[in-house]
C-alpha cells in the first residue's frame, strides 16, 4: 500500500501560516487540543511548531501580551527531518517513525509542494490491518528451508480454503519463520490439518 491511501491532505489539517501571530497559534492549540502544528509558507511546509515550546517562550517573555501580537518567530519552528511522497510504500514511512521519533511525516507531491501528513494513527491502523491482529488467524512456525511454505499452502489447497491474508516474519529463534495466516473459512479445520502435517501452531 502507498502513502496516498492513508495520508491526511493538507486541506483537512489545522495549519499555521508563517505570517500568523502568536495569539492565533495559541488559539489553534486550544481549539484542537493537539500538541504540534505544521507551519506552511505558501505551498511549502517549513516545519512544526510545538505547543510546549510556544508556551514556555511566552511564559519567559517580559511582556506576554505584546508578544502575542507578534508574528511567530523562526526560532519556534522546528524544521522537518525529511519528507515522504504520495507514491512511497507505507512500510518505509513506518521505518521513518521508528528511526527518527517523529510526531508525523510530511508528504510532498511530485513537484515538491506540500500535500499533507502521515500520522502515527494511520500507520498503526495499517499495521493492525496487515497482521490481522483483530481477526481470526492461524500462526504457524516453519523452518527456514526450501519447501516448507509450499507445504503449508498445499494444506490449504487440499481443504479448498482460500487465504485472505498472510504475513511472514523471522521468529528470531531456532532458524524459524512465523507465518500469520487468515483463512476465509474453516479456521479450526485448517489448524488441525496443519498440526497433522507436523507444523507447530501457536495456540
Amino acid at each position: 500500500m502507498k502513502i496516498k491511501s492513508i495520508y491526511v491532505p493538507k486541506e483537512d489539517l489545522n495549519l499555521v501560516n508563517k505570517t500568523d501571530k502568536v495569539k492565533d497559534v495559541l488559539e489553534k492549540f486550544e481549539k484542537t487540543g493537539i500538541f504540534s502544528l505544521p507551519v506552511v509558507k505558501g505551498n511549502e511546509l517549513i516545519g512544526t511548531i510545538y505547543k510546549e515550546k510556544l508556551y514556555r517562550v511566552l511564559a519567559d517573555h517580559e511582556d506576554g501580551e505584546a508578544y502575542k501580537n507578534q508574528e511567530i518567530n523562526s526560532s519556534l519552528i522546528v524544521k522537518p527531518k525529511g519528507f515522504t511522497t504520495l507514491e512511497t510504500q507505507v512500510e518505509l514511512a513506518a521505518k521513518e517513525f521508528v528511526d527518527n521519533q517523529l510526531t508525523f511525516i510530511p508528504v510532498n507531491r511530485e513537484d515538491g509542494t506540500f500535500a499533507g501528513i502521515v500520522t502515527h494513527k494511520a500507520i498503526f491502523k495499517y499495521l493492525v490491518d496487515l497482521f490481522g491482529i483483530t481477526e481470526d488467524k492461524i500462526v504457524v512456525y516453519i523452518e527456514n528451508m526450501s519447501g516448507q511454505l509450499a507445504k503449508v499452502l498445499e494444506t490449504f489447497k487440499k481443504l479448498n480454503v482460500n487465504i485472505k491474508k498472510i504475513v511472514a516474519e523471522d521468529a528470531k529463534v531456532l532458524n524459524l519463520y512465523r507465518l500469520i495466516i487468515q483463512p476465509d473459512k474453516d479456521l479450526d479445520k485448517v489448524r488441525q490439518a496443519l498440526k497433522n502435517e507436523g507444523f507447530r501452531i501457536e495456540e
